[in-house]
């Protein structure tokens, strides 16, 4: 077992000095290429066929940008239209939600006519009630200071003419 664990951290070694050569080749500085005057020639005879790729590039670019200014002005135009429908809509209702305040302000004002009518009649109704009340108490206040009086005159009458109760 101890000559597996040796063996383990042996090919651990091996890897990180590996590792670590890859790193130093890769970072130490690149040779320059010079290019030949036959690699230069190509070039210039290979750009046509490059400038055609580039054009062709061009021309798909535009196409596609143009299919999306399409797909964008069709979008703008469905998102008007909706709008458009939306804000008659919503005027519709407010026409309506107007029509239907006007009727309930009506209705309240011939509640409150109503209502104050009403309170017109009661305070006509209490008034009478109160004015009923005042007189049946004036009457029998005034049949009883009537009859006082009466029953006072009559005393008197009889105390002068000698047959009233023994003094």
């Amino acid at each position: 077992m101890r000559n597996r664990v040796d063996i383990i951290r042996t090919c651990r070694r091996a890897a990180l000095t590996a590792a670590a050569a890859a790193i130093v080749v890769l970072a130490a500085p690149l040779p320059q290429a010079h290019a030949g005057i036959w690699s230069n020639i190509k070039e210039i005879y290979d750009t046509p066929a490059k400038v055609e790729e580039l054009q062709k590039q061009y021309s798909e670019s535009v196409a596609r940008l143009e299919e999306q200014q399409r797909k964008l002005q069709e979008d703008y135009s469905r998102k008007q239209a909706e709008l458009e429908q939306r804000q008659q809509e919503l005027m519709r209702q407010n026409e309506a939600y107007q029509e239907q305040n006007g009727q309930l302000q009506e209705r309240n004002a011939a509640l409150e006519a109503e209502l104050h009518q009403a309170a017109e009649r009661s305070a006509a109704i209490k008034r009478g009630i109160a004015w009923t009340v005042l007189v049946l108490s004036s009457a029998f206040l005034g049949y009883i200071a009537a009859v006082r009086i009466w029953r006072y005159r009559a005393y008197r009458a009889q105390s002068r003419s000698g047959g009233g109760a023994a003094s």
